[in-house]
């Protein structure tokens, strides 16, 4: 609803050309500068002045240039969508910027300059305000309603998800949403998590942590055989019984010690550029893991929770090492790791909110979709159920 979803599917594209572009080019590029540098390490101006030193230089800049973009950009697409899915989530028609801030762990100015360049892009339907000498963010024409699916009957905010009914003692409240010209209810599905873990994990998580996993092996063995290559031309390069022997051999195109060292020169600054980006990707990987392995912790304590609404200190990986730990939680969140939950600010607490469900376009009652223009006064066509009803303005 607040995202500008074709183009950041076209930035997402964007990103990965640039992202594979990039590489290639970084590693092309630095590969010639080098080889050329210690080729005419005698001779540092020849190397400087080679025909192909601008143009691989060009490449090196360029693709640093590409990597970066992508990733800043990658980077910001997914702040986008958390801002987004905070925004769906939110009862309320305005939100602070500390509110934000806490939950995303970045500073207010960060939040709100993201915000102000995000509305030209990635972003929508939403805009800023002054009210009682605080700067807001204003959601477009947000509406909402509290009420029991019982009784119908209407429900404070207050006790959204946590309380009962006044009516008929039920405690299955849900909240109905107008926003704009969109419909959308929120209820709540803590009972479909209960011993079952599965539930607030994504549904490919263990493929995921599979696939890493392996990949992360095989880009260390891949690592391995590199340094064991780098090692071998290393020890090779002053090993005269081996110049011998190559210069020697007839099927050998090298006629001079000089070349046969050149070569083994060249072997190991291709290999050492491809042992850098792999123990990068490694890294990468490696740290994917990590927010993997929270998300996992975080499922199982999850399903043993019965409350909508659990304060993040509550969470045994922060509740053991404090809130240095709400980095990887946020990581798991971002990553899409974690399903169901969302990070919310209640009178000033930091908690994860479970199993919240957002159905859109349908009729709360019976299920059946809605067309047309929505307002206040909008009624299912198959059920005659009103959608809104009492309608106050937040």
């Amino acid at each position: 609803m607040y995202l500008r979803n074709r183009i950041l599917t076209a930035l997402k594209v964007k990103n990965v050309l640039l992202m594979i572009a990039g590489v290639f080019f970084l590693f092309a590029g630095t590969y010639v500068i080098l080889d050329l540098l210690i080729e005419y390490r005698d001779d540092i101006d020849t190397a400087l002045h080679a025909k192909a030193m601008p143009g691989s230089i060009e490449w090196v800049r360029n693709a640093i240039i590409m990597i970066l973009i992508a990733t800043v950009s990658r980077k910001l697409m997914g702040d986008a969508r958390f801002y987004s899915s905070y925004f769906e989530g939110s009862l309320e028609g305005r939100i602070t910027f500390k509110e934000l801030a806490q939950v995303t762990g970045k500073p207010v100015f960060l939040v709100i300059f993201e915000l102000f360049f995000f509305r030209f892009i990635y972003m929508k339907k939403y805009s800023f305000v002054k009210a009682e000498g605080k700067k807001l963010i204003e959601l477009y024409s947000k509406r909402t309603l509290c009420e029991c699916k019982n009784c119908g009957a209407p429900i404070d905010k207050r006790i959204y998800f946590t309380g009962t009914c006044s009516y008929c003692g039920s405690s299955d409240l849900h909240a109905k949403i107008l926003s704009g010209d969109k419909f959308y209810s929120i209820s709540n599905e803590v009972s479909k998590g209960k011993n079952n873990p599965d539930f607030y994990k994504d549904k490919n998580l263990d493929v995921k942590w599979r696939l890493f996993v392996i990949l992360m092996v095989i880009g260390l063995g891949v690592c391995a055989i590199l340094l064991f290559m780098i090692a071998d031309s290393v020890s090779n390069y002053n090993n005269k019984e081996y110049l011998r022997e190559k210069l020697l051999d007839a099927s050998n195109h090298l006629y001079s010690y000089d070349a046969i060292r050149s070569e083994l020169v060249s072997l190991m600054v291709f290999g050492g550029i491809l042992l850098l980006i792999l123990l990068v990707l490694a890294g990468r990987r490696l740290y994917k893991i990590l927010f993997i392995n929270e998300a996992i912790s975080c499922a199982t304590f999850f399903s043993k929770c019965q409350s909508p609404f659990i304060p993040t200190d509550e969470i045994p990986s922060i509740k053991s090492k404090g809130n240095k730990k709400m980095r990887r939680v946020r990581g798991a969140l971002r990553n899409g790791y974690l399903a169901h939950c969302t990070l919310e600010v209640h009178e000033d607490i930091m908690n994860v909110a479970l199993a919240k469900k957002i159905v859109k376009d349908t009729c709360p009652s019976c299920a059946s979709p809605i067309v047309g223009a929505v307002d206040e006064n909008y009624t299912c066509q198959v059920c005659g159920n009103r959608i809104m009803g009492v309608i106050e303005k937040k």
